[in-house]
């Protein structure tokens, strides 16, 4: 860094410039007084690699006149997305992004205005667009994932119990993509992570968190996987239960026309037109519209259209069919990891 160090918190932190004058609402004083002595004492070294940890990891790190240096403390400005932990157990100041999130997520948006909050939004999409378009360009050229990245794919709900069945723990959280776009009405607390590095999260039962997923299911939140696998084999991730108006991973697939790609597509639903009584209840949840109702038809096998290019394979339409007409089938198994 050298001469080119950060002088004050907008700069340690790379807040967006129209963020600038809002940022006590998002930094307690003595966290400022922490950040900027942390940077006066930060050797010149390479870009951190944002790994995190959790409280519990925490050691002292560097201390600063008037700063209060202690456990207590540190824990804090972990769990607030201030700093992050490196490998080396140093103290690195968290860039703009965790702050939001965490901010997000569970101290709301105090008195920020709403043109703040659409911009911060914008501004939050485009990075998560940015972040991850080489990776939906390599899928869309591979048609696979790679099993060593957490990347997002679809799940039925059996898969969804079996991934829960095969982590050692499970904590909730509330939805970050709803918590900051706000653009519907459904549930929040519905993210089930498998590891709980900024401690914000609370560690529940299996069972519990399958019934979370069952009520997000019976509110029309689709089941997507943000999974992946360490070296040793070991699941890693998250279970999402997604919508199409807020989640970022549906917003970056219309963005970058990816809409079979990010989350990956693994089924297409298939109607046994004999066994189907056209009541029209899978085109009510169906999220993209690939089942069309209409009622006004007179025969009625004329009344359900699908368009099977515009099917996810979320299998939302399957479980609620009355008659079980509808089934899911694999499009390409090379895509499980």
């Amino acid at each position: 860094m050298g001469e080119s160090r950060p002088k004050n918190l907008s700069e340690i932190v790379k807040a967006p410039e129209f963020i600038v004058p809002w940022l006590d609402r998002f930094y307690e004083p003595d966290e400022i007084r922490f950040l900027e002595g942390l940077m006066r004492k930060l050797p010149d070294t390479p870009e951190p690699d944002n790994t995190s940890s959790s409280p519990g990891d925490v050691q002292t790190g560097p201390d600063d006149s008037g700063t209060p240096d202690n456990l207590e403390f540190l824990d804090r400005l972990l769990k607030r997305g201030v700093v992050y932990q490196r490998k080396d157990r140093s103290l690195e100041p968290a860039d703009f992004h965790v702050r939001y999130d965490i901010w997000a997520l569970f101290e709301g948006f105090k008195d920020i205005p709403d043109t703040i909050q659409d911009r911060l939004n914008c501004w939050e999409l485009d990075h998560y667009i940015a972040s991850h378009a080489k990776e939906v360009e390599e899928i869309r050229k591979t048609g696979t994932l790679d099993p060593l990245k957490i990347l997002p794919r679809y799940l039925l709900l059996d898969e969804t119990f079996e991934v829960l069945d095969q982590v050692d723990r499970v904590y909730l959280w509330p939805c970050n993509c709803r918590s900051m776009m706000g653009r519907c009405a459904k549930p929040v607390f519905t993210c089930l992570r498998f590891d709980n590095s900024q401690g914000q999260g609370y560690e529940i039962s299996r069972e519990r968190a399958k019934q979370i997923v069952v009520d997000a299911n019976k509110h029309g939140l689709m089941q997507s996987g943000e999974l992946g696998r360490d070296r040793s084999g070991k699941l890693k991730g998250a279970i999402c239960n997604c919508c199409p108006d807020c989640c970022f991973p549906h917003l970056l697939a219309q963005d970058l026309k990816a809409e079979k790609l990010w989350p990956l597509s693994r089924y297409i639903a298939v109607r046994q037109e004999e066994t189907c009584n056209f009541c029209g209840k899978c085109a009510k949840r169906c999220p993209f519209q690939a089942f069309v109702f209409d009622k006004s038809r007179e025969n009625k096998q004329d009344r359900l259209a699908f368009d099977a290019a515009l099917c996810r394979g979320c299998g939302l339409c399957a479980v609620t069919c009355p008659t079980e007409a509808i089934t899911m089938e694999p499009v390409n198994r090379q895509n499980e990891s």
